[in-house]
């Protein structure tokens, strides 16, 4: 079993323990997982964060928002101050309202949910207990002391704890919670036997289930979910799933519902995340609507239908129409819709998608699409996206709408191609795969314009654009936003003639968010490389934030 995949670590000291050889470091806080850090204020005038990443699961990330202020200044909820080298003090200061000054009471520590406190005596000295409701664990401290901090400062010498769920199997009760496998969103372990009952609090109430990330060792690892609570009970499975299908939902037909997770002894996979609620009897919940898609109807009660169509360019895969049947389950799955293999656009802008984009293509496609324009206009294709199996399947752009038509570009791999722009008013696409390895695919915008003009530069992706104009002799100018910086293409480019044709001069800017940094600045972000998508691996990024001598930085994690 492998461990966590990625983690960010903050150092602190003073900036009188830097060597020439790096850093001698003593304090240090970790943070790995989907938890929320406190917000944090350093001790000194400096503070470090270190991220890494292996190269098993990619998650989101990140992103964090530091200031520069008087400690006077830097008050907030939930705010961790790091301990200070000077007093070899490690309290960790924590409290609902923030650190105190002036006296010698902590704030009000608040009462987790699904909890209680014990103890209402906040002064220095005093100690206040925690416990959680019937079902529930604590994570965290039982007990938190309010202590001085500093002469000015007093602070409880750790965080609240929160009252979760037990991370395999427990009693839980409505209205409504989640459910996650253990350690998610980490890989789960091993010879797991987990058990879930799930009692509404109103007798009268069902559960509705509904699944919002599922991703199990396919055939060996499994969740059975049942009505009732008589575990096992074959005559009262809804489901046995594994691997990364699911139902769109599952609503059971008496108040109680039970659900059974077991894995067996090699590698498993990231898990699931699933979201229990009460509803009213006698109907079988909302399904929801597909990804490009459209649904008629409103009503979810015995006997109601809904009726599904896609929109233009895709087709619907499944049943057109589902009917919520007696025993509350839908007939049928919700349809999906799936970007066609073949279709002609007229349209003067529009997205060209690979087949069941963004999930994985299939396997021996051959497709094609015509962009068809004005006769006036040229047409130009920006990507997006490109996730492809390298020299086996390939994306070809033709100057026309014939198959013999001169090639544009033919693109494989995951390296984004600069835009590509056609001499005449049609472009046609062909993309095949073999029979073997399938990725991501594509996302590509397409727009038109006249002969005079350069093409719709678009606005990059977290970056803003000042500037509209599109003729020849204008230009446009482009600005990364705040956390990101500049790793392509120019600031400004410009429509000029070149060899006959109306073009940019330069590549529009591409905004990242940079793999570590000297920060300098009063405030600002820091985000994970890739955000707001998924983080890269094999990452090993190092942020230094420094500060004016006696001025704190107080970081704060969104």
């Amino acid at each position: 079993m492998t461990g966590t995949g990625a983690s960010v670590a903050l150092w602190y000291t003073s900036f009188s323990m830097i060597t020439p050889l790096g850093f001698k470091l003593q304090h240090y806080n970790r943070f790995t997982g989907p938890n929320l850090p406190s917000p944090i204020i350093s001790s000194k005038n400096w503070l470090r964060l270190h991220f890494t990443s292996d190269g098993n699961h990619k998650l989101k990330g990140f992103s964090a928002q530091y200031q520069v202020k008087k400690m006077t200044e830097l008050k907030s909820r939930g705010v961790k101050m790091l301990p200070s080298k000077d007093n070899h003090s490690k309290i960790s200061v924590l409290s609902q309202m923030g650190v105190a000054q002036g006296h010698n009471m902590c704030p009000d520590p608040g009462i987790p949910e699904r909890g209680k406190r014990k103890g209402s005596d906040f002064r220095r000295g005093a100690t206040v207990h925690f416990s959680c409701d019937e079902g529930y664990e604590l994570q965290g401290s039982k007990s938190i002391t309010c202590l001085r901090v500093t002469d000015s400062y007093v602070g409880w010498s750790d965080d609240r704890p929160i009252c979760r769920a037990p991370m395999c199997g427990g009693q839980l009760r409505g209205p409504s919670g989640i459910i996650t496998s253990p350690n998610f969103p980490v890989q789960y372990d091993n010879n797991a036997n987990c058990t879930w009952i799930i009692t509404a609090s109103d007798p009268s109430k069902v559960i509705k289930l509904t699944f919002e990330e599922f991703d199990l060792e396919r055939g060996y690892d499994t969740l059975t979910v049942g009505d009732g609570a008589v575990i096992g009970d074959q005559r009262t499975v809804f489901h046995v799933l594994s691997g990364t299908t699911t139902p769109d939902l599952v609503v059971s037909t008496s108040h109680q519902m039970w659900l059974n997770f077991k894995t067996d002894d090699t590698s498993g996979s990231l898990g699931f995340k699933v979201s229990y609620e009460e509803i009213d009897q006698g109907g079988c919940g909302d399904p929801g609507i597909p990804a490009y898609g459209k649904r008629e109807g409103t009503g979810f009660r015995h006997g109601d239908k809904l009726y599904f169509e896609c929109l233009p360019a895709f087709e619907l895969v499944g049943k057109k129409n589902i009917t919520c049947q007696k025993n509350n389950q839908w007939s049928a799955k919700k349809p999906s819709c799936v970007f066609s293999c073949f279709f002609n656009f007229t349209t003067p802008s529009g997205v060209l998608l690979s087949p069941n984009y963004p999930q994985e293509y299939g396997n021996n496609m051959h497709c094609v699409w015509l962009i068809i324009a004005k006769p006036e206009s040229r047409i130009n294709l920006a990507f997006n996206d490109l996730s492809m199996e390298k020299q086996f399947d390939f994306l070809s752009i033709k100057d026309g709408g014939k198959a013999e038509s001169p090639i544009l570009g033919t693109f494989s791999g995951d390296v984004l191609p600069s835009p590509i722009t056609t001499s005449g008013h049609v472009a046609r696409l062909e993309f095949l795969t073999d029979h073997t390895y399938t990725e991501r695919g594509f996302n590509i915008t397409f727009t038109t314009f006249r002969h005079n003009e350069c093409p719709d530069p678009g606005v990059p992706v977290n970056g803003k654009r000042f500037g509209e104009s599109l003729q020849l002799g204008s230009s446009i100018s482009f600005l990364c936003e705040e956390g990101f910086m500049k790793t392509h293409g120019s600031q400004t480019i410009s429509c000029i003639l070149k060899d006959g044709n109306v073009v940019w001069d330069n590549a529009v800017p591409r905004c990242e968010a940079p793999c570590g940094g000297n920060l300098k600045a009063s405030s600002g972000i820091i985000l994970s490389p890739g955000w707001p998508e998924l983080y890269k691996e094999a990452l090993n990024c190092e942020w230094i934030i420094e500060a004016p001598p006696g001025y704190p930085i107080k970081i704060i994690f969104d």
